[in-house]
């Protein structure tokens, strides 16, 4: 398979993988929140997570 070189880790929309990552979690909790966030965004069979609304779902669900 060949590697993409277009990769931009600091960009807007993450994969699965990406987001567990950067909260460190496993990709069946990122897909969790990331439902009920909103933050879902699919392009195509692309399954992508918006970084900003997603991260603050998350400040917003453990601060409370």
């Amino acid at each position: 398979m060949n590697a993409l070189r277009n990769r931009n880790q600091n960009g807007e929309l993450l994969t699965v993988s990406q987001a567990a990552g950067l909260i460190n979690s496993g990709t069946n909790t990122v897909r969790r929140l990331a439902e009920e966030a909103g933050a879902v965004r699919r392009i195509g069979r692309s399954y992508r997570i918006n970084r900003k609304i997603f991260l603050e779902y998350i400040e917003a669900v453990c601060s409370e």
